[in-house]
């Protein structure tokens, strides 16, 4: 059965290289599926996504100076695309009925720019180029990818001129090798920029996902910094650290008028809102304004706060029956404090 070892042998050899090349191909499945999902970036309108354009209409519709507030002229436009002033106008007028573009009112002579659901998508190019830094360079084509998961704006990127970081491919032209070098990038014998200063489409999503998770934390209008009057700087700072597993850092570097001689600072479980222990203030020891702080349940933390040398102002009560309750507190220093616990916050742990 010399035979049957044979084919045996065959088979199994067969099996193993199908299976190989079965998880090659979905290895490379799941890298496509991951190129078509940029983290946490909203896919940018787009007009030839939701409009059939013609090919002049196309060209007028990625010009990068119809993006700016201020617009183009109709002349400037026609040079732009290498076009005659009168069709170049018949051109805007039907891109104006679609709603590309629109005309910029009070300006004199008559300026166009892009619809503001698309100067919207243009500014968020603008922003993921701005993350590409000195000493770095990136494509058009991973930035195309980062944004909207595909190479479709890539040429219109490079027609915008975004910045010298932004090369077609690897090769730079003279101006843009220039400003490179300057930075730091390195070029190879073959003229190639250094591979291992390319910013991929990859790490611009990851860098998109860190910019929007940091403007969420640090937005304008954000409650984010709280002082808290003390009498003992170490006392509070070890209190709120017991009780609610409050970050505190102690810094022995003190401005110029703050009478004290260290800063202890503080960043809540969340880290989005933070704050210090400060001498010389009289402790608000009234309910005026009432920070309240969420917590778990109101009970086991007043324990908390009795055991670590606060005391409790009013007992937990209902704010809607059943759902959401309050509590305030005094602490070390006197002041009046809030807490706050919801059936919506509660761990399901």
């Amino acid at each position: 059965m010399e035979w049957m070892d044979k084919y045996t042998k065959l088979f199994t050899a067969l099996a193993a290289t199908l299976r190989e090349f079965a998880e090659e191909l979905a290895d490379s499945e799941s890298d496509a599926a991951a190129i078509t999902a940029p983290a946490e970036l909203e896919r940018p309108a787009r007009p030839a996504d939701e409009h059939t354009l013609g090919p002049r209409q196309l060209q007028i519709a990625e010009l990068p100076g119809l993006a700016a507030e201020d617009g183009m002229k109709t002349a400037a436009v026609a040079a732009a695309i290498d076009y005659d002033v009168p069709n170049t106008y018949s051109a805007l007028q039907v891109l104006a009925r679609s709603q590309v573009v629109e005309q910029v009112a009070g300006k004199e002579p008559q300026h166009w720019r892009l619809a503001r659901r698309y100067r919207a998508g243009s500014r968020t190019f603008e922003r993921v180029a701005d993350l590409v830094g000195s000493g770095e360079w990136t494509t058009a084509a991973d930035i195309s990818i980062a944004v909207r998961g595909d190479i479709h704006a890539a040429e219109s990127l490079l027609r915008a001129g975004l910045s010298h970081r932004v090369l077609t491919d690897a090769l730079a032209d003279d101006d843009h090798r220039q400003a490179l070098e300057a930075e730091g990038v390195t070029f190879l014998s073959d003229g190639y920029a250094d591979p291992r200063q390319r910013v991929g489409w990859d790490e611009l999503s990851r860098r998109v996902a860190v910019s929007r998770r940091r403007k969420n934390m640090i937005s304008q209008g954000t409650l984010n910094y709280i002082e808290i009057p003390a009498v003992d700087l170490e006392e509070s700072a070890t209190f709120y650290e017991e009780v609610f597993g409050w970050n505190v850092t102690r810094s022995p570097n003190v401005a110029p008028g703050l009478e004290q001689t260290s800063y202890p600072s503080f960043a809540d479980a969340t880290g989005r809102v933070g704050g210090g222990f400060v001498l010389g203030r009289p402790a608000s020891k009234e309910a005026g304004i009432l920070p309240c702080i969420l917590v778990e349940g109101i009970d086991e933390t007043l324990r908390a706060v009795v055991d670590n040398g606060g005391e409790v102002a009013t007992p937990r009560t209902p704010i809607v029956e059943g759902t959401d309750w309050e509590a305030t507190f005094r602490d070390p220093a006197g002041n009046v404090m809030g807490l706050f616990e919801s059936v919506e916050h509660q761990s399901t742990a």
